[in-house]
């Protein structure tokens, strides 16, 4: 009974399991009727929806991507790629940077076998897709998702098109609106024009784009000559033209090119035999890029560079289609090769010249020359090269000290070898003593000792300081406050010097120096103006004075060649030379250019700097010699025909208030000493160390050194070695020793008669200047007789090449012309005096013993200590040196016919 009754349902069960339940929304989800999780899973109808929805999203992007997307002219923007230089003129062209160079050819003459190995390379079923390749764009999809290296399934039609118009792309959405440009470009263009567009703009490495500079670069010839096994290298580097390049990496560019033979093979463009009778070809070196062989090639590389400063990127510079218009004058520019070409032939090899020439009033570089050729040396000798400063630092000691107000005729002490506080030994060259000097004088001359002295005064930070002031840089090698920074000690460029020196060109006003003066884009708007930012570096007082100082070296210094090849014009500047000869300079200055010359010799390594190698004749190679020469060169041809421009006349400054503290220890007054024998060489300056030390900071010549005898001593009133054949001994005066202390007022007194019916001597002492800072320590020091009284000694007369000894004999001695009654110049930094008052001068007695004695006494003296020889009945008289003159350098520049030019003018 129950298993009968077991199977049976219970009444309606059967119509309960099959009626539906209604939905209660559009998408039946969750589904109605369904346990869980059923009721969850979305049904297919939902599934279907879903699908449509996005197929119809998906189209309808597609179509507004489409109609959104266009393919620009591939002319204009092949065209936007290539930025010229040219010279000021914006006619000249300088160069171009080469990332663009690029020669079109026409489809029909770019030979079979590129078109044939590109295809096989890069996109084997090019003649048959759209534009894009489906197949590839799923493969570089698979691949991105496994981890392989990144890929973007191109096809040579979307490579044109990013080279063309979007750029490198890597993203999925670029690489879609690339794929719609490439299905576009498919449609308006026939295959094969797209594939002569694409190896005209394909970059192949060496600054090459396009097939026919590649020719060029790789094999030197035409892309029309590529043989088979030529061509596929070719095509072999167009992933990574550098990476790829025979030159950098042959292994790996023979392994890409058998991987395109084997291609080529394989689409059956050439036989496995054919194949397999080619060769790897050799090309040629690669060419530096950019055409910067040449000199031209260091304006370029300034050129860069400095568009780099000002925010430009190397991408745009490359490739912005610029006019780019620089400051570089051509005339000048040509003037500044030839100038350092005029050098002796037998210039060494590793001589090298760096020179600025700059517009003072803008700071605009009109010509530079950095070395002969940029492609075999990279480094700018006028922008990147240090070397040591020497005198050329003088002028910064020299405006600190002018705006300190010490004013041109401030006296300092001249004579060598000068020991100062903390034991720094300074002598000058050939050690000559020159007595007290003036400022102007000391410029003038280079003197070290006169220099050290002032920059101890003023402190050796007010030098420093002030050459920042003027635009050098603070972190300068060798840029301290030590007291040696007045001899040079640090290294700055070419191009720095330049610049600083201009500021006291354009009257104490800094500019920087700048080579580009314009950025002009393809449409012709501008992208860059140059604008010129001024600062005050120093008043224009001082600049005025510290130009008149700066006139002494080109005129009667060291640089006073160029009085040869200037035709008059003035000129302000300052020579240089280092330590051991190692580097030589001349910054100079006209009304309207500056121009700054350096030279120096690298070692083998490059890491130092060796003693300039003689060569043209020179013994030694210093600031006075061939920089100068350079100089000279340059500027003659750059101004002439140019407006001749004067430097404004010396201006009292409101400032010379201050005196002299700095007091030099006693020293003992050394005995005479036999003056050495005049050269022939003309160095122009002792050499300056770095940084002062127990010794001398500056180094002897490097050449046999003369020696110096001294002078016998005895105890007899009367030198042993005064010859017999001198004045009478009627006339004679009797000879005085060298005083050892000040004579007592009795001993002056004594004398006072002897002045009586002489002309009125000046107010002004020994070691005193017209300016109110006066030199006041002169006074001191000629009372205390520190600087009289000895007997004077007949040498040669230094060179103003910064104190080297000429050998030109007294009859080539030369004096500044007198002027005439009330001529309105300067004579040793002073005010002009009339005539009468210049007799004065001339023949005023020395402070200290000789105060009181016959003037007539003291022409005596003078002739009996001095060579026969130089004393002529009507010649010259002889020189004395320095050391032994009275301060006020008189005694030792009369001759016979002044005396009795002096004693007619008594008589009347």
């Amino acid at each position: 009974m129950s298993a009968r009754h077991a199977g049976a349902a219970p009444k309606g069960a059967g119509k309960g399991r099959g009626k539906k339940v209604a939905a209660t929304n559009f998408l039946n989800y969750p589904r109605a009727g369904r346990k869980n999780p059923w009721r969850w899973i979305p049904s297919l109808r939902m599934i279907v929806g879903a699908m449509a929805l996005f197929v119809l999203a998906g189209l309808g992007f597609a179509v507004w991507l489409y109609n959104d997307t266009e393919v620009p002219e591939p002319s204009d923007f092949a065209l936007a790629q290539t930025s010229r230089v040219y010279f000021a003129d914006g006619e000249t062209e300088m160069g171009k940077f080469s990332e663009i160079n690029r020669t079109e050819l026409p489809a029909d003459e770019i030979p079979d076998n590129v078109k044939q190995a590109v295809v096989a390379s890069e996109d084997s079923s090019f003649y048959e897709n759209r534009g894009v390749s489906p197949r590839g764009i799923v493969r570089a999809f698979v691949n991105n998702l496994q981890g392989g290296a990144r890929q973007g399934g191109s096809t040579i039609t979307m490579q044109y098109v990013e080279r063309y118009y979007t750029g490198t792309e890597t993203s999925y959405v670029g690489k879609a609106k690339e794929a719609v440009m490439a299905l576009k470009a498919d449609q308006e263009l026939s295959k094969d024009e797209i594939l002569s567009r694409y190896l005209n703009t394909i970059y192949f490495g060496r600054g090459a784009y396009g097939v026919q500079e590649a020719s060029q670069a790789y094999f030197d010839k035409d892309a029309s000559e590529l043989t088979d096994a030529e061509a596929a290298p070719l095509v072999a580097v167009i992933p990574s033209p550098s990476t790829y390049d025979p030159a950098n990496d042959l292994e790996g560019a023979t392994q890409l090119w058998d991987r395109v033979i084997t291609r080529q093979v394989a689409e059956e463009q050439m036989t496995p035999a054919e194949a397999d009778a080619l060769e790897f070809p050799k090309t040629v070196e690669p060419n530096s890029e950019n055409s910067l062989g040449g000199t031209n090639g260091y304006l370029l590389s300034q050129v860069r560079n400095e568009l780099i400063a000002e925010g430009f990127t190397e991408d745009e510079i490359n490739t912005g289609g610029f006019t780019i218009v620089s400051t570089i004058d051509p005339a000048i520019q040509e003037n500044t090769v030839q100038a350092v070409e005029n050098l002796p032939e037998d210039r060494p090899e590793n001589n090298r010249v760096g020179t600025v020439t700059m517009d003072p009033s803008t700071g605009a570089i009109r010509g530079m020359y950095g070395g002969a050729d940029y492609v075999t040396q990279a480094q700018n000798d006028a922008t990147q090269s240090r070397m040591q400063a020497g005198s050329i630092f003088k002028t910064f000691t020299l405006i600190a000290a002018l705006e300190d107000g010490y004013p041109l005729d401030s006296r300092w002490d001249g004579n060598s070898p000068k020991t100062f506080r903390g034991g720094w030994t300074v002598k000058n060259f050939n050690d000559i003593d020159y007595g007290r000097v003036t400022l102007e004088t000391a410029t003038t001359n280079s003197i070290n000792t006169a220099y050290a002295e002032a920059n101890l005064e003023i402190g050796p930070e007010r030098t420093q300081e002030t050459a920042i002031s003027l635009g050098l840089p603070e972190d300068t090698p060798g840029l301290d406050a030590e007291s040696s920074n007045v001899l040079g000690s640090a290294s700055p460029t070419v191009a720095e010097m330049a610049e600083v020196y201009g500021s006291i060109a354009s009257g104490g006003v800094h500019r920087d120096s700048y080579v580009v003066q314009s950025v002009t884009r393809p449409d012709g708007s501008s992208r860059y103006e140059h604008e010129t930012t001024e600062t005050q570096g120093m008043d224009e007082e001082v600049a005025i004075n510290a130009t008149v100082a700066l006139q002494g070296p080109p005129t009667q210094g060291s640089a006073r060649d160029l009085q040869n090849v200037m035709g008059g014009r003035p000129v302000a500047g300052k020579t240089g030379t280092s330590e051991r000869f190692r580097s030589a300079w001349f910054v100079g200055f006209t009304p309207r250019l500056v121009t700054a010359v350096g030279m120096f010799q690298p070692s083998a390594d490059g890491t130092s700097e060796e003693t300039l190698t003689p060569f043209g004749g020179e013994q030694n190679i210093t600031g006075g010699t061939f920089p100068t020469q350079i100089w000279g060169d340059i500027m003659s041809t750059s101004l002439e025909g140019e407006e001749y421009l004067e430097f404004p006349e010396e201006v009292r400054l409101d400032n010379e208030t201050q005196e002299r503290s700095y007091v030099p220890p006693p020293t003992q007054e050394p005995e005479p000493t036999q003056a050495p024998e005049p050269t022939q060489e003309e160095p122009s300056e002792e050499p300056t160390t770095e940084e002062p030390t127990t010794e001398e900071p500056t180094t002897e010549e490097p050449t046999t050194e003369e020696p110096t005898t001294e002078e016998p001593t005895t105890e007899e009133p009367e030198p042993t070695e005064e010859p017999s054949s001198e004045e009478p001994p009627a006339d004679e005066e009797p000879p005085a020793d060298q005083p050892t202390e000040e004579p007592s007022a009795d001993e002056q007194g004594g004398d006072e008669e002897a002045d009586a019916g002489l002309p009125e001597v000046e107010d002004l002492l020994p070691g005193e200047g017209q300016g109110a800072g006066g030199g006041r320590e002169g006074r001191a020091a000629a009372e205390k007789g520190t600087d009289c009284g000895r007997p004077l000694r007949a040498v040669p007369q230094p060179d103003p090449r910064e104190g080297a000894p000429l050998d030109h004999g007294p009859s080539t001695v030369r004096e500044p012309p007198h002027p005439p009654d009330g001529a309105d110049r300067r004579l040793h930094g002073r005010r002009r005096r009339p005539e009468r008052d210049l007799h004065r001068r001339l023949v005023r007695p020395c402070q200290a013993r000789h105060a009181r004695k016959p003037v007539e006494g003291l022409i005596a003296r003078s002739a009996r200590q001095a060579p026969a020889d130089l004393l002529g009945p009507i010649g010259p008289a002889a020189r004395t040196d320095r050391s032994a003159q009275c301060p006020a350098r008189t005694l030792g520049r009369l001759s016979v016919r002044r005396v009795h030019a002096y004693r007619d003018m008594r008589q009347r």
